[in-house]
């Protein structure tokens, strides 16, 4: 009886020394990817160096502007080694009709990026690629309520696509020549 417990102890306290193992202490407001939340400090430096080009419309803005704030943390640009060329595509499609009325009861908005980085001294092209991300929202019967219900699913599909469009520049800056 008395081993049973020491050896029940024992493992208690093993698991407690492996989830501790686990456990990291980051700052909390530190910018994905940066040094400070354990990030690589050459990439996070390359990244900072990537202007963006893309059109001036409300969503194409909204994912520059998030590009920016997961490229650079908010900051401002560095001397530019690359440029991003930025095209996207927005589409809203109905997603659930209601069956006595004949409208919309969702709808979903797919944003398509095609996006190319290039080195500016060089002009050589590093990566070119598509993202496809899509986001749905309820439609009610207010039409104010409707327009801002398009704009924040818009919003979350820029913010999914340059998520991971940061992901994809990351890996092709790491395996770059």
């Amino acid at each position: 009886m008395w081993s049973s417990d020491m050896l029940r102890r024992g493992a208690l306290l093993l698991m407690a020394a492996g989830f501790l193992a686990a456990c990291q202490v980051r700052p909390v407001y530190a910018p994905a990817g940066s040094v400070a939340a354990g990030g690589n400090p050459a990439i996070v430096s390359e990244l900072a160096s990537i202007a963006i080009k893309g059109q001036t419309d409300r969503v194409p803005q909204a994912l520059i502007n998030e590009l920016i704030f997961q490229l650079r943390g908010g900051g401002a640009l560095v001397e530019p080694k690359y440029r991003l060329d930025l095209i996207l595509t927005t589409r809203v499609t109905d997603l659930a009709i209601r069956a006595r009325e004949g409208i919309p009861a969702a709808r979903l908005v797919s944003l398509t990026v095609t996006y190319t980085l290039t080195e500016i001294a060089t002009r050589r092209v590093i990566t070119s690629d598509n993202v496809y991300t899509t986001s749905s929202f309820d439609v009610g019967s207010q039409r104010y309520a409707n327009v801002r219900a398009q704009q924040d699913a818009e919003d979350r599909a820029a913010r999914a696509a340059a998520a991971d469009i940061r992901l994809r520049l990351a890996s092709a800056l790491i395996g770059k020549d």
